[in-house]
């Protein structure tokens, strides 16, 4: 376990390992959102249901639309391509809230190192390019340099989030004065 608060006394020095706590598994709980955001991004295309939703944030005029037989019907696709986009748009949602948060909760935290603060920030900097890209590329036969970016930032987005999380379990990555990357680069 990293804990960062030697020599800290009083109340904020006995709450400070719990909070370490809490960011830690807040930002590996996005980097797992982030997993399957993409998994369920990548099964979507893969059934051919990505331009299955449509509308924004609505998908086919309903919250819930693979519960309207009827509605899935009239959009021509079937309920396991509706599913699958609206899965994969409803976990994009979570995750994103999820990575605001962290982000919040980072920057707050004076203990957390600049490799984690950084990453974490910089991967929640994308979510919006992320979710624009997301919709215009949700219509049939999309620009191939449009998904080509999609699925970069995409990644780049992971890569941050899993980068965050192994410097803030990583007590040599995680140090908050740059410990051994700063040494090192």
């Amino acid at each position: 376990m990293c804990d960062r608060t030697a020599g800290a006394s009083g109340a904020a020095g006995a709450s400070e390992p719990r909070a370490n706590r809490v960011v830690r598994y807040l930002v590996t709980v996005a980097a797992v959102g982030t997993f399957f955001l993409m998994a369920a991004g990548f099964f979507s295309v893969s059934i051919g249901g990505y331009p299955s939703c449509h509308g924004f944030p609505m998908c086919n005029g309903r919250l819930l639309p693979f519960l309207h037989p009827n509605v899935v019907a009239a959009s021509g696709y079937t309920t396991t391509q509706v599913t699958a986009e609206w899965s994969h748009r409803a976990i994009g949602f979570v995750t994103g809230v999820l990575m605001l948060v962290a982000s919040v909760v980072v920057w707050r935290r004076p203990s957390v190192g600049w490799l984690a603060r950084w990453s974490v920030l910089g991967a929640t900097a994308l979510m919006p390019l992320e979710a624009w890209l997301g919709v215009v590329t949700s219509r049939p036969a999309p620009p191939i340099m449009l998904v080509f970016t999609h699925l970069v930032v995409s990644f780049a987005i992971f890569v941050g989030v899993v980068l965050a999380a192994l410097a803030l379990w990583s007590p040599v990555l995680g140090r908050s004065d740059g410990g051994f990357l700063r040494s090192h680069l």
